[in-house]
Formats: C-alpha cells, sequence, structure tokens
C-alpha cells in the first residue's frame, strides 16, 4: 500500500524479547524501514530444541556468512519454540546446483538458504527444478537480491604483468600471445564465465560456433586448472613465468592480503567483463521442518543489515551496485566500476560448455592421407593439393592437445605387396617419445615429407577398411577414437574393394560399443563425395567438401565440434 507500512504479526507460539541495539537498526534498514516483530528467545521460557536452518554458500563469501551467523545466533531467535541454529556449508557453485536439484539422497540436508557465485547457477537451478521429471527433494528455487558483487579479471603476477603492459582484451588472453590459463569451465564459474566471454567475442550471432572460437577454446583447454586458487599457489612459487589467468577481484585482494610476498596484479578488459552477483536465494524442501521458511526469512534479513553489508566489503567484495571501498587501490586492483557486459543465460552456458566439451574431448585419430599422382594438382590457391593436406595435418597438430593420440598413414598404390598404404608415425599420444623427439614432433616431420611421397592411383577403399580396423583393433573406450582421410579422388584400384564391399563389410562389422566414424574430406572438384558420403553414414562419420584452400580450416573445425554427437549425429 501506498505511504503506508504493515506490521508483520508473530506466529502462534514464539516469544519476543529485545534484540541488541544495533541489530535492531539493521534489520529495520534491511526492511526498508519496514517495522518487523522480530522472534527472539525469551530468557525465562528457554528453547524446546533447534531448528536447524542449513544455508550452502560459494567458498568466497562463506566466512562473511558464518560470522553472520555467529552475530545472529547471539540473539537466539526462536520459531514455535525452537532456537534457530544456522549451519553454513561452502560448496562449489556448479557442485552446488547439480546437488540441490539432483535426486533424493537419504538423510541429504537440503539448504533452505543458497548463495551461489552468480545468478546463472541460480537461473539455472530454478530451470532444473522447474522442469525435471526425476524425483528430487526441492519444490522450488527462487533467486533473490544480490548481497555483493565482484567482477572477473585478468590476473597476472610480475613477470606476466609486464607482458600484458597496460592494456588487455579477452582476444589478447586467448591468442597464444601470452600464457595464460582458466579454471575447469565444467567445475568453476570463473572458467565458465571466461568462456562466455570468449564465445560472445568470437561466436556468430546464431550461436554456431566459428573457426576463431573454436581454435581458441581448445588452446585456454591445453591446462585449465581444477581449481582457481591453482593460479595463485602457481604465482607465489613462480612469480616472474606464472601464466596469467581469470579470476575474481575479490580473489586477488584475499591473496595480496595473505601476504606470500608476491603480489597479484588485476586487469580489466578493454571489452568488458562479467560480475559475479551473489544472489540470496530460497531453497524450498518438499520436507523441510515446520518454520523453516519463516527461519530462512529472519536470517535473510539479518544478511542484508548493513553489519553484512560492511563485512562483504571488508573482505574484498562491492557492493551490489558494484560501488568498490575507495582503500583498495594498493590491493592490487582498482576501485573504478569496470564495463560490465550482460550475464549470461543458463541455455547460452550450456551450449558453450556443450561447444567445449566437444572441441576439448581427448580423440584417438588415425590421419589418412591421398599421395596419388592427381595431388600434386594446383588448388585454388595456388598451392598443390598435397601441400594443403600438409597445411592442414599442421594445423590440426598446433591445436590439439598432448594427451590427443594421433597417427598418420599416407595411402595411394602399391607401397607393398597386398598393401596400398605406408605407416608414417604410429597411433599414439602426442607427447610421447619417438626416437629423440615427441610424436607431435614426428608427425610434424612426418608430414613435411608428404609432397615428395605423391605417386600412384587411388586404392581408397581398401585403405579405409584397413584404416578403420586399425583403429578398432586397440579401441580407447576412453577417448573419441575416428578415422579422418584427405582425398582428392576416387577408387581406381581395380583389383580391390569396391564400393558396395565396403560399405558391406563395414556395416557387419560396425560395433555401437565401438564406434570408429569417418571423417572424410574431399579435396577439389574430382573427390568421390558420393563414396566418402556413404562410408560417413555406415561409420557414423560425416562427409565434407573443401573446394577452396580456405575451406579446409572451417572443415577441421567443424569436423572437431561434430565429436561431441558422434557416432549419432
Amino acid at each position: 500500500m501506498s505511504g503506508r507500512h504493515q506490521l508483520s504479526r508473530p506466529s502462534a507460539g514464539l516469544k519476543r524479547a529485545a534484540l541488541p541495539l544495533g541489530a535492531l537498526l539493521g534489520v529495520v534498514v534491511a526492511a526498508g524501514a519496514t517495522v518487523v516483530a522480530l522472534r527472539v528467545w525469551d530468557p525465562a521460557g528457554g528453547c524446546a530444541g533447534e531448528l536447524p536452518l542449513y544455508v550452502t554458500t560459494a567458498p568466497a563469501v562463506e566466512p562473511v556468512v558464518k560470522a553472520a551467523a555467529d552475530e545472529f545466533h547471539q540473539a537466539k531467535t526462536a520459531i514455535g519454540g525452537k532456537c534457530v541454529k544456522v549451519e553454513v556449508r561452502p560448496l562449489n557453485s556448479a557442485e552446488a546446483a547439480t546437488d540441490i536439484t539432483g535426486p533424493v539422497i537419504p538423510g541429504q540436508k537440503v539448504p533452505a538458504l543458497w548463495i551461489p557465485d552468480s545468478g546463472l547457477w541460480a537461473q539455472r537451478g530454478k530451470k532444473q527444478a522447474e522442469s525435471s521429471a526425476a524425483p528430487s527433494a526441492v519444490a522450488s528455487i527462487e533467486p533473490g537480491q544480490s548481497l555483493a558483487s565482484s567482477p572477473l579479471v585478468v590476473v597476472a603476477g610480475p613477470g606476466t604483468s609486464e607482458k600484458l603492459g597496460g592494456a588487455v582484451s579477452w582476444k589478447r588472453v586467448v591468442d597464444g600471445g601470452v600464457t595464460t590459463t582458466i579454471g575447469d569451465p565444467a567445475g568453476t564459474t570463473e572458467g565458465l564465465a571466461t568462456l562466455m566471454l570468449i564465445r560472445s567475442l568470437l561466436g556468430n550471432p546464431d550461436g554456431s560456433p566459428r573457426q576463431e572460437l573454436v581454435a581458441a577454446l581448445l588452446r585456454v583447454g591445453r591446462n585449465t586448472m581444477p581449481l582457481v586458487r591453482d593460479g595463485f599457489d602457481k604465482l607465489a612459487a613462480e612469480p616472474e613465468t606464472a601464466p596469467a589467468f581469470s579470476a575474481t577481484e575479490q580473489s586477488v585482494i584475499a591473496h595480496n592480503r595473505r601476504g606470500l610476498g608476491v603480489k597479484a596484479t588485476a586487469f580489466y578488459p578493454d571489452e568488458g567483463t562479467i560480475s559475479f552477483d551473489y544472489p540470496l536465494t530460497r531453497v524450498a524442501s518438499k520436507e523441510e521442518a515446520p518454520g523453516t521458511a519463516e527461519a530462512a526469512e529472519t536470517f535473510s534479513r539479518f544478511l542484508r543489515t548493513e553489519g553484512t553489508a560492511k563485512r562483504f566489503r571488508d573482505a574484498g567484495f562491492r557492493d551490489p551496485g558494484g560501488r568498490a571501498d575507495q582503500a583498495w587501490a594498493d590491493a592490487g586492483v582498482s576501485p573504478n566500476p569496470p564495463s560490465l557486459l550482460p550475464l549470461p543465460t543458463p541455455d547460452q552456458a550450456a551450449e558453450v560448455l556443450r561447444t567445449y566439451s566437444a572441441v576439448t574431448l581427448d580423440a584417438r585419430m588415425l590421419a589418412v592421407i591421398d599421395v596419388s599422382g592427381s595431388m600434386s594438382a594446383k588448388a585454388g590457391n595456388g598451392q598443390s593439393r598435397i601441400e594443403l593436406a600438409r597445411d592442414a595435418a599442421g594445423t590440426a597438430l598446433g591445436l590439439l592437445p598432448d594427451t590427443t593420440h594421433i597417427g598418420l598413414w599416407a595411402f595411394s598404390t602399391d607401397h607393398a605387396p597386398n598393401r596400398h598404404w605406408t605407416e608414417l608415425v604410429s597411433l599414439g599420444p602426442l607427447a610421447e617419445p619417438m626416437a629423440g623427439v615427441n610424436r607431435r614432433a614426428a608427425l610434424a616431420g612426418a608430414a613435411a615429407t608428404l609432397p615428395s611421397k605423391v605417386k600412384g592411383n587411388t586404392a581408397l577403399y581398401d585403405t579405409l577398411l584397413a584404416a578403420v580396423r586399425t583403429v578398432k583393433k586397440d579401441f580407447d573406450s576412453k577417448r573419441i577414437n575416428s578415422v579422418v582421410l584427405i582425398t582428392d579422388g576416387a577408387n581406381d584400384n581395380r583389383s580391390g574393394l569396391d564400393l558396395g564391399g565396403l560399405v558391406q563389410t563395414l556395416t557387419a562389422e560396425t560395433d555401437p560399443a565401438q564406434p570408429v566414424p569417418v571423417i572424410g574430406i574431399g579435396l577439389g572438384p574430382d573427390a568421390d563425395l558420393n563414396a566418402l558420403q556413404q562410408v560417413a553414414k555406415v561409420t557414423g562419420g560425416k562427409a565434407y567438401a573443401a573446394r577452396e584452400a580456405t575451406d579446409i580450416r572451417a572443415v577441421l573445425m567443424d569436423a572437431l565440434i561434430q565429436r561431441r554427437c558422434r557416432p549419432n549425429c
């Protein structure tokens, strides 16, 4: 009602007593000048037990919430004759979102209040709670007002700060010019938020990933950190060489206050950043104890008092509006408000995680490259087709992490009796030592020799079958197993398999439990795309046409993205 305030009425069985003046004023301020009927312990009557109030928080805010809970307990707030006992549990926000909305677990303590580090998780939890058909202990999740904020920044130690200079951008963070890392996007909000920022800068408007985005995701995915604090530990141990990484502004302040002797510096990227907003979120359990809702509301009011707000400021957080303590200037951060970008939606976050998961999946891939005589023909940019294939192999090697398993074959006809291919490098991990170098270097060296091997006809079908069987022989269930074949022509080996025989054999040998999709790339106008498409259909792969020199990179990037749905794309 306009111009009036409504007095809340005490519930039955509730006693009243006076709070300390500071706590009383805090509750009045938090309630927006509304007079609140405080429900507290009556010293004469005592409490008939405890009413537990479970609160799950992002680890960064746990000390603040725990201190607030300790002060809250001094007032001995009682509901229904039971004193409210706040139990604070710190939990990573990604894990908490799954934990809260997951299946019912006997004895599970469902929090009545949840403070994730980002409203992204609260909105995602709300959506999951509303749409899930699986049994869950949660009735509803309602994100509330923010308690504090802290922008995502780029963190660097003395050595990397000097390389970064004054101006920093997210594009520069991922372009490979400066050594950088991020937290695991599947487990840290910092990592996920960084991916979202990269996605906003490098993705297509329709949500599909561009080549540059895929390349950036591959670069940042090579050495992610399980925990963001690992970045600070590395910085403290190796200040001159530690990589830059993304983290909250508050974590920079906390690190510098630890006095480890190595100061971290926060950089605010030119394109803007995302702010963590720590929303106070109500989680209603289907079987919560009587009085829990009222206890949650009472403690929520206490968390919005000026006393708690001061605790947040003292811990290095900005207020919900982004205002900072001006005394932070010597803490490695800037008190000036950074340019902020919109918080991504849960659907946007899910999509970028799917793309990231696809391009960073550990792979076991046999690359099979045509070296028949026609591969010496010129491609669209003046290079020969074999030079184009060579450079494509180099591009892939530069992007894939050391955990990838790769082998390389060259094929045409009559490489040996009854064999039309040569194994240039055996299939194995890129980091594995091989004759004084690692497999990555061995592959690069072998790819460089491909133009010198061009001769003969195209034994496409026999080679494809042999390649699929080779990958299947030592199938690795922990990786995406595949054959990637590049050719510019059609099978012209009359003494071997025909297309019908190849398709029939592949169909008979296909095992859904051990899929080996064939990714066929046809170079130039003479490539037999019909044959590649039939093989791709049988194996769960895909056929691509690379008509121009510039097509080959796009094809490789799309093939990497498509891995997330193999073999059922």
